[in-house]
């Protein structure tokens, strides 16, 4: 999950482990009281991500039924090795829940969606922190919109700024040569955006989830995915929520979508 208690859940009667790449202290030092996010509603850390393989770091409480990743998965920087260091922790039928921001609604919003080439170059080369690509586009196309605004009235597009100057583009890369983690969202993704890329992926990397949506993907305990990723991804795009004029005025603009 992510560092927050956006998504907390819980413990109840049920056994649940937090991990996140900061100690709870240090959690706790970063957002002091008064701050974004207030300090007693940080949950405990019970693993610290240090970059080794998700079944190592979680020794003998793995293997797990569920993982659940609120607004991280966007930030990764390997999307399909962290899937499969996922993957790696689940048991056999065990989901992975993932809160996933679409692009369409929030400062992603006129950024390039992500590329198979892009996710094959990420993992190919393993990497342990955001390409320059990624960062680029970022500070190229991130903007300054008020997300929730955007449903009200999509219209409001016409009249969004880029967040950042042109002169930024070329400290992100100095930052970048220089070895520097810039956290960025790697991946930009709308639902059936998101749904071609995994139908690609479980093909491709041997990543055999299932889709149980919203969005929730199983491991099939057989080794190989079932889900018809292209139906699923029709599927989505046929009922997603469109809120008045956002086709109209994204065609306009020529937004992707």
């Amino acid at each position: 999950m992510d560092r927050y208690h956006a998504q907390k859940f819980s413990k109840l009667n049920l056994m649940f482990y937090y991990i996140d790449h900061y100690t709870t202290a240090d959690l706790r030092s970063k957002y002091p009281l008064g701050g974004e996010v207030a300090s007693h509603d940080i949950v405990n850390v019970d693993f610290v991500d240090d970059g080794r393989p998700l079944a190592e770091i979680t020794a003998d409480k793995a293997p797990f039924d569920y993982v659940v990743a609120s607004h991280v998965i966007e930030h990764v920087p390997d999307l399909v090795g962290w899937l499969k260091d996922i993957l790696a922790v689940l048991k056999d039928g065990g989901t992975l829940a993932l809160w996933i921001p679409d692009k369409r609604f929030t400062w992603d919003l006129f950024r390039r969606l992500s590329a198979r080439e892009e996710i094959r170059a990420a993992y190919e080369e393993r990497r342990a922190r955001p390409g320059l690509r990624c960062i680029m586009d970022h500070f190229a196309y991130a903007t300054n919109v008020v997300c929730w605004h955007l449903w009200e009235d999509f219209r409001i597009v016409r009249d969004v700024k880029y967040t950042h100057g042109p002169e930024l583009l070329a400290v992100a890369a100095r930052q970048y040569e220089a070895g520097n983690y810039i956290d960025v969202h790697c991946w930009v993704f709308t639902p059936w955006s998101f749904l071609d890329l995994m139908g690609w992926m479980t093909q491709e990397f041997g990543l055999y989830y299932d889709l149980q949506f919203m969005v929730q993907l199983r491991k099939n305990p057989s080794g190989k995915s079932s889900t018809d990723w292209d139906q699923e991804k029709r599927k989505a795009l046929a009922g997603a929520l469109w809120p008045h004029n956002t086709k109209e005025v994204g065609m306009e603009l020529g937004i992707p979508m």
